[in-house]
């Protein structure tokens, strides 16, 4: 299990009582099955998944869980200033010479063990033992300011109606691949006209930026918008033929806390897995120095054996006698999406993962990195009739090789383990993702001259969408804050007989699920303040 750090972001919490709560989400958590999909057989799975659910988002979940743990801020009220005097832009200075020398150059996304948390009141603690990664604590706490800052209590403001916000996911709810639906236009113009907030999280984005995503789902609106699919002549009357859909600020991606919370990153060499646009995403996110899985692999030709063809390319690389130089220095691997080559990622990671000088030596004890992926879906909808394997099978992949070749380098079980621990989870159904949808959404409603009363998510997936609903739901029943809803749609993932993971509702499709919510919040909705004249 993982243990809480130790400053307290408001006095009167102490660690015990977080240590508890931990203790008792990290049992909760490793009894949910967090990346196998809609499966008969899923008995078969049950032990392997309980081993991946203790791996999965260590980092994202222990925020959550410390922001709901302490009364929730209001933006104006943070500061982002540390008063630890050994942290400094995001690591710990190292005061004294050869201090953690040749251990863990970790990222936040490490987790600790119970015997590591230090004492409650932030006075005399002890030396960190050497086990601890050279800036996970510091970096740790830092993230989970910035939480809580993501994590805004509203307090009830009379003079604003208060109204529902719908979060909706998009591949299997407004498009299948490439493909949209005709009527997803009509449903979001219908909630506009009623001044109800809303906003997209998706476990994709395909390595595009959030205003790159938002463009492109614009231009796919529009076109259906062309065809003047309006309910009525008034509508169409109505109807502005520049007026955006989607903005930027409504769009969460799978990747989209790592600009918040990897930011301690953004100067170190990072390696980027995704297709080839992803490089630009991560390099707008402000992470400097990184190199996309192409570049790295085009300096080292050799690593991976076959060429595009899939036959061997050794024959055709060309090695000009100089001494190939292995000087990246990765500090970690940030898996955006999907890799354009899937046996390229598996091997290439492996070695990056077991040595920071992979041709020169195969293997490096005290060579530790995390790797951080941004999806943990086994299945996704495209064009085709069934789903399609996602990013949760890529970890999956990665995750069964890595461990057979450290077996096979006669690696010990424990050391094993230990390293399985560096594979870091974000996206849905953790809470990081949701947090981050609830602040888009009350940003929203603020533009709009409202406040929520109750925030649905409307998705396709029961194991990530309706999951992470519920569980939302349950911490914001604790602190008495807005309650959430997942609503099920049958346009995608789930097919009847699935899980469905606690889902209020089922449709069949978006369109039935937010005439809904209307007609349910029919009265609040007639209070808003209208749009239009």
């Amino acid at each position: 299990m993982f243990a809480i750090p130790t400053k307290s972001l408001t006095e009167g919490v102490s660690s015990p009582s977080l240590l508890q709560a931990a203790t008792k989400a990290e049992n909760e958590r490793a009894n949910r099955s967090l990346v196998v999909g809609s499966m008969k057989n899923q008995e078969k799975f049950r032990g392997y998944e309980k081993k991946i659910a203790r791996r999965s988002s260590e980092l994202p979940y222990a925020m959550a869980l410390q922001a709901e743990q302490h009364e929730l801020i209001d933006d104006s009220s943070a500061t982002e200033t540390s008063s630890d005097p050994e942290f400094e832009n995001g690591h710990w200075s190292l005061t004294s010479p050869g201090r953690y020398e040749n251990h863990h150059q970790c990222a936040a996304v490490h987790r600790y063990r119970g015997n590591d948390i230090p004492s409650s009141d932030g006075e005399g603690e002890e030396e960190e033992p050497e086990s601890v990664p050279v800036c996970g604590r510091a970096l740790l706490k830092k993230s989970l300011r910035e939480m809580s800052l993501c994590v805004v209590r509203r307090k009830s403001n009379p003079k604003r109606a208060a109204v529902p916000a719908l979060i909706f996911d998009i591949d299997g709810v407004f498009k299948n691949g490439a493909k949209y639906a005709n009527y997803g236009v009509r449903v979001l113009r219908k909630l506009k006209d009623a001044n109800v907030p809303y906003v997209f999280m998706t476990n994709g984005g395909g390595g595009r930026t959030e205003a790159q995503y938002a463009t492109e789902m614009n231009k796919k609106l529009v076109k259906f918008d062309s065809k003047h699919e309006f309910d009525s002549k008034h509508d169409q009357d109505q109807h502005d033929e520049n007026e955006n859909y989607v903005s930027a600020g409504q769009m969460v991606l799978s990747y989209t806390p790592f600009k918040q919370h990897l930011s301690h990153l953004k100067n170190q060499p990072v390696l980027i897995v995704g297709c080839p646009r992803s490089i630009n995403a991560a390099r707008s996110y402000g992470f400097k120095k990184a190199i996309s899985i192409k570049e790295y692999t085009q300096k080292h030709p050799t690593m991976n054996p076959f060429g595009k063809s899939g036959c061997e390319k050794d024959d055709k690389v060309i090695l000009t006698g100089a001494k190939e130089q292995w000087d990246e220095g990765i500090k970690a691997v940030l898996v955006f999406t999907d890799p354009a080559d899937f046996f390229e990622g598996i091997q290439v990671l492996t070695d990056v993962l077991l040595s920071s000088r992979p041709g020169e030596i195969e293997y490096e004890k005290d060579h530790r990195i995390p790797i951080v992926f941004s999806n943990p879906d086994l299945l996704w909808k495209t064009q085709y009739p069934h789903s399609r394997f996602g990013q949760g099978a890529f970890r999956l992949s990665l995750e069964a090789c890595y461990k057979a070749r450290m077996q096979a380098m006669g690696i010990s079980s424990a050391e094993i383990e230990d390293r399985l621990d560096d594979f870091c989870q974000f996206g849905k159904p953790f809470e990081t993702q949701f947090l981050h949808a609830r602040k888009a959404a009350l940003q929203q409603a603020d533009r709009l001259g409202c406040s929520v009363s109750k925030f649905y998510i409307v998705g396709d997936n029961p194991r990530s969408d309706i999951a992470g609903a519920v569980n939302m739901n349950r911490l914001a029943q604790e602190k008495q804050l807005e309650e959430w809803s997942g609503l099920l749609v049958r346009t995608g993932v789930f097919q009847e007989g699935d899980d469905e993971m606690g889902a209020s509702h089922k449709f069949d499709s978006v369109v039935e699920a937010v005439e809904y919510v209307l007609a349910t919040h029919e009265q609040e909705i007639a209070c808003g303040v209208p749009r239009r004249g």
